[in-house]
Order: C-alpha cells, then structure tokens, then sequence
C-alpha cells in the first residue's frame, strides 16, 4: 500500500502534474486496491516472499479481479458523481471497456516480474522494465498521433462551419442532442462515444470547397444543388476513415446519417435496422437542431412543434422508437430550453432542400 500509493502520489503531482484533490484520490484509491487486493491475497493461501518463487492460480486470480473492482469501481463513482448525465454503468463501461485487456495482460506480467526479482534481483527487473518502457513509449506515440489527426478532422469542422454563420456550432449540437438520445437507449459507453465522434465529424466533408458555394447561399437550392450537397455524407465518411481509431464504425454512423427509415434515402438506399442505431439517431439530432435553430428562410420552431414534425414523419423518415423517445426526453428539454427556441413566424415548412418526404436542412445535407 505504501509503495503503490508513494508513486501514486508522486508520478501525479511531478509528471502528470494533476489537481490537488485528483493526487490525493488516485493516492487514496490505489492504496485501498493494492491494500484489498493483498488481503483477499494472502486469505486465500497465497505466499508472499522475497527469497523464494510460489505461484497459485486462484490467490493471484482473486487479487488481479479485486484489485481491478475497487480500482476502476471508484473512479467510475468519482466520474459518474462530478459529470453532468453520466452514469456509474456507462463510466464503468468507458473506464474499464479499455482497460480489461490491459490490466489482464499486465498481471501476467506482474508474475513474470516477481519470478525475475527472485531469481535474478535488479538484473531481473531490468531486464523487463526495459523492453515495457519501449512498448509503452510506441504505444503512446500512436495515439498521440491518432488524437492530433482527430483534432485536425474537429478543426475542419469549425473551419467549414464559420463558412456559414447559421450552421456555426451545429456539430457540437447534434452532438449534445444525440448523446442524451443514446444514454436514455442506455447504449455501451463504447457506443456513447462513437456516437458522440460521428456526430461531431458527420459534416466534416463539406470542407469540400465545392460545398461552399452552396452553404454560403440564402434561399433554397436547386434540385442540382441538392444532388451535389447530398455527396458530402460519402466525402465525411471518407475523410474520417483517414483516422484509424474512426474507420469502421464511426464511418459507417457518418455515411449512412441520412439514411431514412423507409429506405428512401441517401447514399444506399437502405432501411429499418439495417441503418446502424448511432446514424439513426444523428438523423433525428440533426434534424431536431435544424428545425429548432433560425435559418436565413424561416425562423426556429418551438420545440413542441419540432417534435410534431418529428412524429409527422415517424417510420418513414425517422426510426419511430426513436421519436416516441425523443418525444418524452427530460434530457432532450433541458438542453432545448426555452430561451434556445424562437415561436415561428408562419407555419413549418420543409427546410432547405425542400423534400417532400421529410426534414432536410442544408446544414444536415
């Protein structure tokens, strides 16, 4: 407990240089975890000593699951308790989801390092420390290369977004929208949080310049234009599978966003359950924000009316699981407060391309 809570303590306020209160919990949780994880440990039989190697399977079993309990059971209560929406399950899923496989793999290596230590002392621990500071050192290169090309792909997004002051802040929306859409599914935090990248990103392409023509424009657009202003949902998935942690699932959400439900839309042409459930609730956050946002052609609905639309169109534009959901969504109004939605002028009319079948706002495509 000593030695794991002094380098707790000390790697976290002089390398990661942490907050305060942060140093003295991660101290205090791995001190509990090293301290519990030793006391189920040696309960059930297992040896502790410096002289000699003895290895029993169901002691170590017990210390590596009861360790990995309280270490990222507290943390999860620390997150689930300091986040705004966040539960204990989905921190839990987030903390650990990525974690378990790690952990697994680094106590077999713990056992590799105590027969090393015994048999062959300093030489011992050298001997593999050396090669996991190397491997860890790669590891951490990857992904900082991975978030600095993600960072960038959030950029363009800005960049494509002050082309067109009424969309300014529409990814982080539909990003707010889809999140509180996706915790009440009570999806995996893994889900949670490809969600949350695709519907950042879902617009990306249009850093497309040619896109910005027709995001610049006032009025609707022509029947070309929309032909045209249709291909960024492939140019964003595109551009995204560039990020190797994105490419996959994250694609997939972003390319069929604007799938309908009935099959009617684009770029497949595909429908009900075969559109992933992260696209099928960007298309109704992204929607939402377009009906509930002022445009250069009309003003914002109330969010009653919004949803009105929303059930209007249910089953043939929109999933109408996801609508009844929407519909009832403390979540949902308390991010759409009143003072985020202007009454409309006149009554709603289809936005920006002027569909037919539904809601399609030249922000969303």
């Amino acid at each position: 407990m000593a030695v794991s809570g002094l380098t707790a303590l000390i790697v976290d306020t002089f390398v990661r240089r942490k907050p305060a209160i942060k140093v003295w919990f991660n101290t205090a949780q791995y001190m509990l975890a090293s301290g519990l994880g030793g006391l189920v440990y040696t309960s059930l039989g297992g040896i502790v000593s410096l002289d000699e190697f003895s290895f029993s399977l169901v002691p170590f079993l017990a210390l590596v699951v009861t360790f990995f309990i309280v270490n990222h059971g507290s943390v999860s209560l620390a997150v689930s308790f300091s986040s705004r929406g966040v539960s204990v399950r989905e921190a839990w899923g987030r903390i650990s989801g990525s974690a378990l496989l790690t952990d697994l793999f680094s106590s077999t290596l713990a056992v590799l390092l105590v027969f090393l230590y015994v048999k062959l002392q300093f030489l011992g621990l050298a001997i593999i420390v050396f090669p996991l500071f190397l491997a860890r050192q790669h590891y951490q290169m990857n992904l900082q290369l991975q978030e600095e090309l993600e960072e960038k792909l959030e950029l363009m997004v800005k960049a494509m977004e002050a082309r067109d002051p009424y969309t300014s802040g529409h990814s982080r929306r539909v990003a707010e929208y889809a999140m509180a859409i996706a915790r009440e599914l009570k999806l995996s935090a893994t889900e949670l949080d490809q969600i949350k990248r695709a519907a950042l990103l879902h617009d990306v392409g249009k850093i497309y310049e040619e896109f910005a023509p027709l995001l610049r424009k006032n009025g609707r657009l022509s029947p070309e234009e929309r032909m045209v202003m249709r291909t960024h949902v492939v140019r964003s998935a595109q551009l995204v599978a560039t990020v190797g942690r994105l490419r996959g699932s994250v694609e997939a959400i972003i390319r069929y966003h604007h799938e309908n439900f009935d099959g009617s839309g684009y770029p497949d042409g595909i429908a009900n359950y075969q559109i992933p459930i992260g696209a099928r609730i960007i298309m109704v956050a992204d929607t939402l924000d377009a009906m509930t946002s002022d445009r250069p052609y009309r003003k914002a609905l109330t969010l009653t009316t919004a949803i009105e639309e929303l059930e209007k169109y249910a089953g043939r534009q929109f999933d109408p699981e996801l609508v009844r959901l929407v519909s009832r969504s403390a979540g949902i109004r308390a991010l759409l407060g009143s003072d985020r939605v202007a009454r409309p002028e006149s009554s709603p009319q289809p936005v920006g391309g002027g569909s037919k079948r539904g809601w399609i706002s030249r922000a969303s495509g």
